[in-house]
């Protein structure tokens, strides 16, 4: 607990040279009057693996910019993917009596408790970018983020395409038991498994991890070899390193199909030199943005929709052109 309060200290410090917003400054999207002026609102985040994964490291250093543009003050935490943690934390800033709690569940199950008790506690959390088990819906007032289920049902549908609806699949899985592994491996199932002439051969997790992800796919081309037609990374950090699996083994580049979701930068490039067939666009910009614009809206009183998602489209070689390069 000791190491969780000094992070909490640190990040008040941080947050005292913020800019404050004046009520001139006040954005378009948020109603006035104000309940109280922005400089007042205080909103903390229990994130999860700023540093470790390239998406979430620009989620975070979205949220803390534009935190600053809007003159509120923000306390981040990041758990590093212990749910543990990430419950002491929740203990933390609602003993700090924050206006609202954004929670970044490490766990959709394992989360459950600790927020009910913050709710309880009568502290509004605000769920960001993964699920929490529905067990605790009841306890939050919002969820901001991806619709990763339709995400999932997105590259199940381009799979199909580039397969032309028969072949042997693959499937790299983030890690078991967080929300959106879950959920995209179920909307991938489902979108793949309206056509016959598809067969999941193997699916392993990967944890969101390239190096990992690589190792996966070098055992499924040892075990499969050519039976493999395409594969299925739940997001492009891992479809990254089967790529570098596939490329190592000798295997031309584009021979087996690759889809994914959370379209990264290298994904990006592998779409365009035709390496990688298709990806969806989720952007940590947005999503950070996004979840904080539903927190100062719940501290100002205001009323927001209890599901809130942001836009990703799907992006394959046809359509690359129109999509900017991603940032992570």
């Amino acid at each position: 607990m000791k190491n969780t309060w000094k992070i909490v200290s640190v990040a008040v410090a941080l947050c005292a040279t913020c800019s404050v917003a004046s009520a001139a400054d006040t954005p378009s999207w948020l109603k006035q009057p104000l309940k109280k002026p922005l400089s007042q609102v205080r909103i903390g985040i229990t994130q999860n693996n700023a540093g470790v994964d390239a998406y979430e490291t620009t989620y975070e250093q979205s949220f803390k910019d534009y935190a600053k543009k809007l003159g509120i003050q923000a306390i981040v935490l990041d758990p590093q993917g212990d749910p543990a943690r990430q419950s002491n934390q929740i203990q933390d800033l609602t003993a700090q009596r924050v206006d609202v709690m954004i929670v970044w569940p490490t766990n959709a199950k394992a989360l459950v408790p600790a927020v009910c008790r913050a709710k309880h506690a009568g502290i509004p959390v605000v769920i960001t970018n993964s699920r929490i088990d529905k067990a605790g819906r009841r306890c939050t007032i919002a969820f901001s983020g991806p619709d990763t289920t339709k995400e999932g049902r997105v590259a199940g549908r381009m799979m199909v395409q580039a397969l032309n609806g028969k072949g042997n699949v693959v499937m790299i899985n983030g890690t078991p038991g967080y929300a959106t592994a879950v959920n995209r491996e179920e909307g991938f199932k489902e979108a793949v498994g309206k056509h016959k002439g598809i067969k999941i051969l193997d699916a392993q997790p990967a944890d969101w991890n390239r190096a990992k992800a690589q190792s996966v796919m070098e055992s499924f081309i040892t075990k499969y070899g050519e039976k493999i037609d395409g594969v299925f990374a739940a997001d492009d950090n891992m479809g990254a390193g089967a790529l570098n699996a596939i490329k190592s083994a000798g295997i031309p580049c584009g021979r087996i199909k690759i889809t994914g979701a959370t379209n990264f930068a290298v994904g990006y490039d592998a779409i365009k030199a035709g390496c990688y067939y298709g990806s969806v666009v989720q952007s940590p910009v947005e999503d950070a943005r996004n979840a904080l614009k539903m927190a100062v809206k719940v501290a100002e009183g205001q009323s927001v929709p209890k599901t809130s998602y942001i836009d990703t489209p799907s992006i394959t070689k046809n359509n690359i052109d129109k999509h900017q390069r991603p940032v992570f």
